[in-house]
């Protein structure tokens, strides 16, 4: 019997996520594109993610689920595992915490397979929450949030972009293998802006697809914003290793916040907002810090 060879596999990392990896697999059994598989990548998790995700077994898709369980490695290396083991050509990569609209993989395949893209990213939502919870998601992480992506990062009017958001996006396997997909030194944060300057130096493009719709869970109290900002300065620090000069990064930042300025300008979130950039940028600068001292 042959084997059947999907038209899209799905990526998804999973670390101690028992409690979350019901609902994204419930949502992607709800596609109107089923021509796919479910490749999870269990990386190292201590809970029950492994057992939960094997009891979907063949019920999301025409593919099923396939449960991959690895020591601990990091986003990166376990991203890369996932795309070294998919069946298909096309790869569509989402977080494991998040929840897709039910024409996500519909919008991926038109654009890839019809259109003849070979990168696509999509648009990262965040239902609204509590007031800190919306100022937090107002600052545009992750995937621009209540910001929008076209406020985080610039897109021509072409709809291409020079940013792939990590948690939402698709490509054509062996092209992004030529170069080494995700970068496994960036073991924290930034694989994504790794990955995307790879495409880019690789002459291709990054199609930006406002319809392929991902729903991403609010961060809606101080202390996990501290932590998440912490934990990127930290990742930061052996991007800088990788890539150099923040130069670029920052010009990109400042940008970003006019527009947030702009877009908020009446709003009486935007004071708390200002606090908040304020505190991520010196939560990130503590943790860059940190993690220079603890390497040498």
């Amino acid at each position: 019997m042959n084997e059947y060879l999907p038209k899209i596999s799905i990526v998804i990392c999973a670390f101690n996520v028992s409690k979350l990896i019901k609902s994204i697999l419930n949502s992607l059994k709800q596609q109107t594109f089923q021509d796919f598989e479910v490749v999870i990548v269990n990386d190292g998790s201590t809970d029950d993610t492994s057992k939960v995700a094997n009891e979907f077994g063949v019920s999301v898709g025409m593919g099923g689920v396939r449960v991959l369980d690895m020591p601990h490695q990091g986003l990166s290396a376990t991203r890369n595992t996932g795309i070294n083991n998919a069946r298909a050509d096309i790869v569509a990569i989402i977080d494991a915490d998040c929840h897709a609209t039910e024409n996500w993989l519909q919008e991926i395949y038109k654009k890839i397979e019809q259109n003849g893209e070979t990168v696509v990213t999509g648009n990262t939502k965040i239902p609204k929450s509590t007031f800190l919870g919306d100022c937090i998601s107002g600052l545009g992480y992750p995937g621009g949030a209540h910001l929008g992506f076209e406020n985080m990062w610039p897109v021509s009017k072409e709809g291409y972009t020079n940013h792939l958001a990590g948690g939402n996006c698709a490509f054509r396997k062996e092209i992004i293998q030529n170069f080494g997909a995700f970068n496994p030194k960036l073991t924290i944060t930034a694989d994504d802006v790794y990955l995307s300057m790879k495409i880019l130096e690789n002459q291709l493009k990054i199609k930006y697809n406002p319809k392929m719709i991902m729903y991403h869970p609010p961060r809606k109290d101080l202390k996990s914003f501290i932590h998440w900002h912490y934990t990127r300065g930290k990742g930061s620090y052996f991007f800088k290793k990788q890539v150099g000069s923040f130069n670029k990064f920052y010009k990109l930042r400042i940008w970003s916040t006019k527009n947030m300025i702009r877009e908020y300008k009446t709003s009486p979130k935007l004071p708390v907002m200002l606090f908040l950039l304020g505190l991520s940028f010196a939560t990130q600068k503590i943790g860059f810090v940190v993690q220079k001292v603890k390497v040498k």
